[in-house]
């Protein structure tokens, strides 16, 4: 006899029943490579219990879609739809997740979100040269063309880019979709913070459907505000906190220093393949991999906030969001205190963070009241506090090597600013 269901039992939402081709999608190797992806990157060394991966949240972004797609009494083929997407959104994600991502955007112009829709439309693969040989489990795109599922549509709704019916995409690519409402509780929970505590139920209840887009009632304005401020807290508090950011940038560093580097290749691995790997390509490398792994990490050296900066620093900040005037900084900062190539980063993260999460000043939600649409600013100046919230804390950072730290902390100002 088939089995037409499975139970997962998940710490967030309890017993997760997984049916139709959900059951073939969570069985693919796509799919299966993200119990190896950590949801958080390096967040555990900081918060101890952020060991969760991109599996357990794609497992709950399907679960969320599949509750509000029957509260929304949506079709069903819609219903697959969303849940196939929900449930394979992250899968082009690399290893650590955003961590290396602005690599890949940087030689390449690409992101996760564009090698997921390779993976979707069977243009890309997962596997290297050696392992599909030992695999007999279907890949995505195989599985979404045996049920009849167009691979085209899943694309365009995790893009939130679909015309008609506007509101699939919306469920998953806006201020209020079912991505950020699963990662928003999943991540308080392991990191175990209390900013992402979120009334999920209530606010699937005040959602509906007014002229193909998705809107909320006027008495789930409340739970708008809580996740706006989840989101807020959570990206300045966890997400961006200065010693989660110093191991990625770490990483990073590595990669980048491996002048004939194939990011494609890397982005295939897991997490453990990529720490593996980088051990074996020099020995700034061996020495990265090493440090993360006993957690013996760079130190901050220098740091200022967009407040604290005049309009001519400001410009020569935004000049080093450009990644090649970055790095000719960092050398020219290594030879005047003799430090060796690699041991001086310089991050200048709000582009990166705009990049990863797009969404982040997004309150643009709109609500029904009275049979009336109206935005989401005429109840509440949450969503304009929101909006000119600054995070992270840092405009600019430094770190380098703690033996070096002390003496590049007196005078890289001038460097910097020079």
């Amino acid at each position: 006899m088939t089995e037409d269901h499975k139970i997962v039992r998940d710490p967030i939402h309890g017993d997760i029943k997984i049916t139709g081709c959900l059951i073939d999608l969570i069985e693919t190797p796509e799919v299966q490579r993200l119990h190896n992806i950590k949801q958080l990157g390096f967040a555990h060394l900081v918060f101890p219990g952020a060991h969760h991966t991109r599996f357990e949240h794609s497992l709950g972004c399907s679960m969320v879609a599949s509750q509000i797609a029957d509260i929304l009494a949506l079709k069903e083929t819609e219903k697959k739809l969303l849940t196939c997407a929900a449930q394979l959104h992250d899968i082009g994600h690399g290893p650590f997740s955003h961590t290396l991502e602005s690599i890949l955007l940087q030689r390449f112009g690409v992101d996760h979100v564009d090698l997921t829709e390779k993976l979707i439309l069977g243009s890309y693969a997962v596997f290297d040269g050696n392992e599909q040989q030992f695999i007999s489990a279907s890949s995505v795109h195989e599985i979404l063309d045996k049920h009849h599922v167009e691979k085209k549509e899943i694309v365009k709704i995790i893009r939130g880019n679909i015309s008609k019916r506007a509101y699939l995409g919306q469920l998953l690519n806006s201020t209020i979709d079912v991505d950020q409402l699963d990662y928003l509780m999943r991540d308080a929970y392991y990191t175990g913070v209390a900013y992402g505590m979120i009334d999920l139920q209530r606010l699937l209840r005040t959602m509906m459907i007014y002229k193909e887009n998705l809107t909320m009632m006027r008495k789930g304005v409340n739970v708008v505000e809580n996740i706006l401020m989840a989101r807020a807290l959570m990206y300045s508090s966890v997400y961006f906190h200065k010693t989660v950011r110093i191991p990625e940038l770490m990483l990073s560093k590595a990669l980048e220093e491996i002048s004939d580097a194939e990011p494609f290749e890397f982005f295939r691995m897991t997490d453990a393949e990529i720490m593996i790997s980088l051990k074996s390509m020099g020995r700034f490398q061996r020495e990265i991999v090493t440090r993360l792994k006993y957690r013996d990490l760079f130190k901050q050296a220098y740091a200022v906030s967009l407040f604290d900066l005049n309009k001519e620093e400001i410009k020569i900040v935004k000049t080093l969001e450009d990644v090649s005037i970055r790095r000719q900084k960092e050398h020219e900062i290594e030879e005047v205190f003799h430090i060796p190539n690699g041991h001086i980063i310089i991050d200048v993260p709000r582009p990166e963070l705009l990049r990863a999460e797009p969404r982040i000043n997004n309150t643009d939600i709109h609500v029904i009241n009275r049979n009336e649409m109206k935005s989401l600013d005429d109840f509440t100046p949450v969503a304009s506090a929101i909006r000119s919230r600054v995070a992270p804390d840092w405009a600019l950072m430094l770190i380098t090597d703690e033996k070096y730290r002390k003496t590049v902390a007196k005078k890289v100002k001038r460097l910097l600013f020079s």
